[in-house]
């Protein structure tokens, strides 16, 4: 607080002594650090009064032992295994301490071993088998490898073909929809061409209307009439004109034998 500072009053309004003179008049600076090196060496003499001795503790086994000596008759040997089972350790029976033991031990072995055998392998003889003869050098000038007779075969004559057409499904009718025996074809037309139809059928599975879905041109174009005139001799199964009759197919022409000898 400062030195001007107004000193406190009681209830009463009279001034209130001050046990120490906090608000006196400034003092000297060597004044004011003499409490506080006064209280320094009161605190470092009473912590050089104390001292802590730590260290670890030391433990001493007793170098002592007991000893009892039992006599060597029935009491003795009973104290003996009396002493063993109440101890950690249990007493035992052990197989080697028996005298039958190491000869029974041994029947035991030699009956269980099997005698080692020698294996002689079975020689078998080998099917006679004609070697090659050698060959002699050929001389100058003449065929190195032996003349071999050509193989000829008989000659089959194939029957005369024609161009056949067939069906195939472009909409969802598939393959079972369509007709198996099918009118057959005259004219001539391209192997090569693929032709697609969209077809109207009438209710007695007849081809009311055809109408070509691939553009023709040139040779293609005058054998168009020829496959809508053979589409409409083509029968369908008469459920299919039942939604409407309207189905999609592609016609290819596949060479067949005139005879039939040869469907594919």
């Amino acid at each position: 607080m400062r030195p001007d500072a107004p000193a406190p009053k009681d209830r009463t309004g009279a001034a209130v002594p001050l046990i120490f003179p906090w608000r006196g008049q400034p003092r000297a600076g060597f004044t004011a650090l003499l409490p506080i090196a006064l209280a320094t060496l009161a605190f470092a003499f009473l912590l050089g009064l104390v001292r802590v001795k730590v260290s670890a503790p030391q433990f001493k086994m007793a170098n002592k032992a007991s000893w009892i000596q039992l006599p060597a008759s029935g009491d003795g040997v009973s104290w003996a295994l009396r002493a063993q089972e109440g101890g950690p350790l249990l007493a035992r029976y052990e197989p080697s301490d028996w005298p039958a033991y190491a000869a029974m031990a041994a029947e035991v072995l030699q009956a269980t071993r099997i005698p080692p055998r020698a294996y002689v392998a079975e020689l078998r003889g080998l099917p006679p088998e004609a070697l090659p003869e050698p060959q002699v050098l050929a001389d100058r000038g003449a065929a190195v490898l032996p003349r071999r007779a050509p193989v000829i075969a008989a000659r089959h004559d194939l029957a005369e073909c024609k161009l056949a057409p067939q069906l195939y499904p472009l909409s969802a009718v598939g393959a079972a929809g369509l007709p198996q025996q099918l009118p057959p074809f005259v004219g001539v037309v391209d192997a090569a061409t693929e032709w697609r139809f969209l077809l109207r059928l009438n209710p007695a599975g007849g081809v009311a209307d055809a109408v070509a879905l691939t553009k023709a041109a040139g040779a293609a174009a005058t054998a168009e009439p020829l496959i809508e005139a053979w589409l409409r001799r083509v029968s369908f199964d008469p459920k299919l004109a039942a939604g409407g009759g309207w189905l999609a197919v592609g016609i290819q022409f596949n060479n067949q034998p005139i005879d039939g000898t040869d469907p594919h």
